[in-house]
């Protein structure tokens, strides 16, 4: 049996971000990917991510972005791979949202630097936007989007440098824990750790059956629409935005390496297994994005210039879990990030190293298994 400090079950995004932070710590880690490491099934598809940090969803969110972001410029740094770009944040609300108004509090609370925008001075700024006099805005100059392939690649390699193991197709069959060692099974063998970290993704739920986590796996499309002059859209000209209205919670990046506008929308989408095989976007789901483009970015067509699909791994309160099991405390858990994980990734790394191997490490209380009604701990 290969032995090893420990091992992570899912080498998609946060496994890989684990990896690197085990390696970092020093410990002798392995990866077990039932994929290829970089794969279309998932939920890292679609070439780009947004990266914010005056945080809507709570102000708690914060400091763990702010560390994320240190985390990816010190793995560009050490791989020497872009792959953070500043377009800065344009978060928006129409009548009756509060989304650009929760940004604020974000800011504010965390001494980030933000403008609020009347709707004649987002038209000025950028008069490729159409919003209505009665909409709210709130521009942050550090938000960007993060490019998922070559993140994922970085960490790998960051993390291959430092004794790292990635084994590719290879998918866990079952695993055992007791108080001291882990058996992890594979039709290619059981490997042994003292540590298990399991970031499955989609597949977090059947990994961890037994405590019945409340994760939906929902399939989501992703849309790039043709422009009629690039121009407005570059990076350099147009950020990131998300935009809260009657048409739908839709958010969108500038052109990068595609000749559409990328725009999708958060909220909604289809719940689904993820060994099912309905990964091609259907024209009509374009409906999803295409009343709001329409009513509200002018140069914006409807025609499709690429598609794709992932999926969002959702708790019941759209929080993570970010946790050590209740029952076997040397099996740490990484799931449910509810399509707004991404831009985390390294910090959730850190995270789960630091719950794998330092005991007195608390998890984040909003990010804690005990919300959910699973498993009662041992004793």
């Amino acid at each position: 049996m290969e032995r090893y400090d420990a091992i992570v079950v899912g080498g998609g995004t946060m496994g890989s971000a684990a990896a690197w932070a085990l390696a970092t710590r020093g410990a002798r880690t392995l990866v077990l990917e039932q994929f290829r490491h970089v794969h279309g099934r998932g939920s890292h598809g679609g070439q780009t991510r947004i990266i914010r940090h005056a945080y809507a969803e709570s102000p708690e969110y914060v400091p763990l972005v702010l560390r994320a972001d240190e985390l990816w410029r010190e793995l560009e740094d050490t791989v020497g791979t872009q792959v953070l770009h500043r377009t800065g944040g344009l978060e928006m609300s129409g009548p009756g949202g509060d989304h650009a108004r929760s940004v604020r509090r974000s800011a504010t609370e965390h001494g980030l630097p933000h403008e609020w925008l009347t709707p004649d001075e987002v038209r000025r700024r950028w008069p490729v936007w159409d919003i209505g006099d009665d909409w709210e805005a709130c521009y942050t100059p550090g938000a960007g989007f993060l490019t998922t392939e070559p993140s994922l690649r970085s960490l790998r390699r960051a993390a291959e440098r430092l004794g790292a193991v990635f084994r590719e197709e290879e998918p866990v069959r079952a695993w055992e824990a007791t108080l001291d060692a882990i058996d992890v099974r594979t039709d290619q063998g059981v490997y042994g750790a003292e540590r298990l970290i399991v970031t499955a993704g989609a597949w977090a739920g059947s990994m961890l059956a037994e405590l019945g986590l409340p994760l939906t796996v929902l399939r989501k499309t992703l849309w790039w629409l043709a422009v009629a002059d690039p121009a407005p859209f570059v990076p350099e000209r147009f950020p990131v935005f998300i935009a809260e209205s009657a048409e739908g919670d839709v958010y969108g990046f500038p052109l990068h390496d595609e000749p559409g506008l990328k725009v999708a929308r958060h909220s909604g989408g289809e719940p689904f297994d993820p060994d099912a095989t309905d990964r091609i976007a259907r024209d009509e789901e374009k409906q999803e994005v295409v009343p709001f483009v329409r009513r509200r970015l002018r140069g914006v067509s409807d025609r499709v210039t690429s598609s794709a699909v992932c999926l969002y791994t959702v708790t019941p309160d759209h929080d993570f879990v970010v946790d050590r099991h209740p029952e076997r405390l040397n099996v740490v858990i990484g799931a449910g990030f509810s399509g707004h994980g991404f831009k985390f990734t390294p910090a959730i790394g850190e995270e789960l190293a630091a719950l794998a191997f330092d005991p007195a490490h608390r998890p984040y209380p909003r990010l804690a298994i005990g919300r959910f009604a699973v498993a009662a701990p041992v004793g």
